[in-house]
């Protein structure tokens, strides 16, 4: 089973697990000894820092009689004992020694990742949601105006009706006038409508039209202040900035909080919560000490009373002046699983809004060992095979979407990540009850053959169709599958299948965000993102999983007519696009099954492509091939292998056994040279099919070399022990 990964940080609190507070973990006497030695070593040194000096790597801060030191992550410190170790080898014997503190306290580098993702995915998402936010706030800006000069018209047109009527009346009364009061009559009623005019001008001055709301300034608090002239104005389009906001909901450290408010440019408000009070004490230090506390905010209480909170506020606060307190971006990392927390952030998340859920119970959610576990949190079963983690991800997702939909929230997956021991997940959501009636249709139950040779087949539980309609509009059908598409044995050995899901159909990855990112990845500092050059070979790797797709899901091309603001916008994913093709396997587990020699990676992705389908690689593992093709094709290839390349032994696959059953298949008619059917008899897909393993065509085109998958930073690397405490 999986080991499960320790949260990161310094004094961590959670509301799902328990972290000893700064005086719990070290004792003021411990803390005095180190003190002690510390001021006497720098005799003659810079004194300690004061917590309101400028925060810089490795500074030494006395705050409160203690030594505190800082550690630096992105433009971000906490302040740490300095004799708390800052990695920390899992298997080692914890015991406390004037060297370091008990595995209670640690700084795990290897988490770094997991953060620069995170930083990077919500700047990028950050731009594209401020952009939507200030389109929309022009639309209702210029509706405004158009309503507002159609009032000063209609009050025109008013005002000159009635000064026509008056005027109508006198000409009437001196009808009997000579030619000279006639001319004198006359002259009186342009002047008299000339006055009028001159009354009416002012009041139409009072409503201002579309140019007079540029008129004035904007302040930060939202206020609008006399312009030059004195008057009171309208503050520009321009200069209106959206409110963005942030929830931590788990923060231990504050860490993420941190680095949220300040590396993502378009926040303007970041709450850290977390239930243990010594805790938030720590991540207010923290705040204090790198000058954010006009962005940050922190608060003490359950994670979930804040989300159902924030999502249901007291009813004395309602009126035309409330202000939904929703965030934009919640950020769920717990130690474990984040499914008690998922419905509660649903709510609480605008609109709009992105969750950012991490899980670190992969021997919960990547093994069989624990199915009813599974089942309970994330409401399927799971899978077993290579593509155990592939499995894992599509069921956190399937419990996201199965939450969202009972409210008639929508959700997109924007980025998903099976990283180490945990996954990382960012999905988008929207309000809308058409497309959550799209979710039957993209939830599927997976038949696999664990035990034998490894396929497995999909039953999306519910249908899709598109209906003809009248003009633009696209009217959809929506309906129940048909009967089990698969039998109880395997159609390809013929071992006994098992039930995995229901679990999420549809697309992992939005194409256009990935490119986001790794466009932005270009301005980044090396030096503050350490974690850069892997995070552009994962993404790149998730970005090529999409091709797999039938058809390929791919980013909207920027064309030179584009307008500029809807090239910062990135476009959803259709509704309804299912992915046809899940999973990958890995050759070498596949060739164990007939007892012959692995092909070379390219050699088996060359003979793929070179019959026609798509082939590439997943994030997941290293040595993976994802592919469009059925399973019929592949197994054809590796027995296409075994007789051109790679010959079995006599006597090495046994008799009965899934191996041997794959290699008894034959082609139905002859061979010709280089395995290609003459005959037309076969099956569909192995229809006068030519197996040519060709290594060029397997290669990825020439390029920038990609660090896609995490190597051991040191012996005996992995999550580390769970931190203890109380709240």
């Amino acid at each position: 089973m999986l080991m499960r990964a320790a949260r990161v940080g310094v004094f961590l609190s959670s509301s799902t697990a328990h972290r000893p507070p700064f005086g719990s973990i070290f004792p003021a006497k411990r803390i005095g000894i180190h003190a002690r030695r510390l001021m006497t070593k720098m005799e003659g040194d810079d004194a300690p820092a004061s917590i309101t000096a400028a925060p810089l790597r490795d500074q030494l801060v006395q705050y409160d009689g203690k030594i505190l030191k800082t550690v630096q992550e992105g433009k971000a410190y906490i302040l740490v004992p300095p004799n708390a170790r800052t990695s920390l080898d899992p298997q080692a014997n914890a015991k406390a020694d004037d060297s370091g503190q008990v595995q209670n306290v640690f700084y795990n580098p290897i988490q770094q990742f997991n953060r620069d993702l995170s930083v990077l995915a919500i700047n990028a998402f950050a731009e594209d949601a401020c952009e939507r936010k200030k389109l929309a706030h022009a639309a209702l800006r210029s509706k405004k105006g158009d309503k507002r000069e159609r009032k000063r018209k209609r009050e025109e047109s008013k005002q000159e009706a009635q000064a026509g009527e008056q005027e109508t009346v006198k000409v009437r009364k001196t009808a009997d006038d000579s030619a000279t009061s006639e001319q004198n009559g006359a002259s009186g009623v342009e002047a008299h409508t000339e006055h009028v005019r001159a009354v009416a001008q002012p009041e139409a001055a009072e409503m201002p039209d579309e140019k007079n709301l540029d008129a004035g300034e904007h302040t930060a608090n939202g206020k609008i202040e006399p312009s030059a002239t004195g008057t009171a104005s309208i503050p520009k389009a321009s200069d209106w900035k959206p409110r963005f906001r942030i929830l931590d909901a788990l923060s231990a450290t504050g860490l993420r909080a941190l680095r949220y408010a300040s590396e993502v440019p378009y926040v303007t408000a970041v709450v850290a919560n977390d239930r243990d009070a010594n805790a938030v004490k720590n991540i207010d230090l923290n705040v204090q000490h790198n000058r954010l506390t006009d962005l940050i905010t922190t608060t003490t209480g359950d994670a979930l009373r804040h989300m159902y909170g924030v999502a249901f506020p007291p009813t004395h606060t309602h009126g035309p002046q409330h202000i939904s307190g929703k965030y934009d971006v919640i950020d769920l990392d717990p130690y474990g699983t984040a499914a008690p927390f998922i419905d509660a952030a649903l709510q609480a998340l605008e609109d709009g809004g992105m969750l950012c859920v991490t899980c670190t119970d992969s021997g919960v959610f990547a093994s069989c060992g624990y199915s009813e576990k599974t089942f309970s949190l994330y409401g399927g079963m799971p899978i077993k095979g290579s593509h155990s983690h592939e499995g894992g991800l599509r069921l956190i997702i399937h419990s996201v979407a199965t939450s969202a939909a009972k409210y008639g929230i929508a959700i997109e997956p924007l980025l998903s990540l099976s990283i180490d021991y945990y996954v990382r997940i960012f999905i988008r959501i929207r309000k809308s009850a058409q497309e959550v009636k799209f979710l039957a249709g993209k939830t599927m139950l997976v038949y696999g053959c664990d035990h034998g040779c490894g396929a497995w087949s999909t039953q999306f539980i519910g249908r899709h169709t598109q209906q003809p309609g009248n003009g633009k509009q696209t009217n959809w059908k929506y309906s129940i599958a048909q009967a089990p598409s698969a039998n109880q044995l395997c159609e390809h050995c013929g071992s006994k299948t098992h039930l995995a899901g229901p679990m999420w159909g549809g697309p992992l990855h939005n194409a256009a965000f990935i490119e986001k990112i790794l466009h932005s990845l270009d301005s980044v500092d090396g030096e503050l993102y350490q974690t850069k050059a892997r995070v552009e070979g994962m993404l790149d790797t998730a970005l090529d999983e999409l091709s797999v797709s039938s058809p390929p899901i791919e980013a909207q091309p920027h064309t030179a007519s584009t307008r500029r603001e809807d090239s910062l916008l990135i476009p959803p994913t259709p509704p309804e696009t299912r992915d046809l093709h899940p999973f990958f396997f890995i050759p070498s587990a596949l060739v164990k099954v007939i007892k012959a020699q692995a092909p070379a990676e390219n050699l088996l992705k060359g003979a793929l492509r070179h019959a026609g389908y798509r082939a590439t690689r997943s994030h997941c593992k290293p040595g993976s091939v994802k592919t469009d093709a059925p399973w019929t094709v592949i197994w054809e290839v590796l027995r296409e292998w075994v007789r051109q390349r790679a010959p079995v032994k006599e006597g090495s696959v046994k008799e009965g056994t899934p191996g041997w059953k794959i290699l008894q298949q034959k082609r139905e008619d002859g061979e010709g040279e280089s395995g290609e059917i003459e005959g037309s008899n076969s099956d569909p897909p192995t229809k006068r099919l030519k197996v040519v393993f060709d290594e060029n065509l397997g290669k990825d085109k020439p390029g920038k070399r990609l660090i896609r998958y995490q190597m051991n930073p040191r012996e005996n690397w992995g999550p580390m022990s769970k931190a203890k405490g109380h709240a």
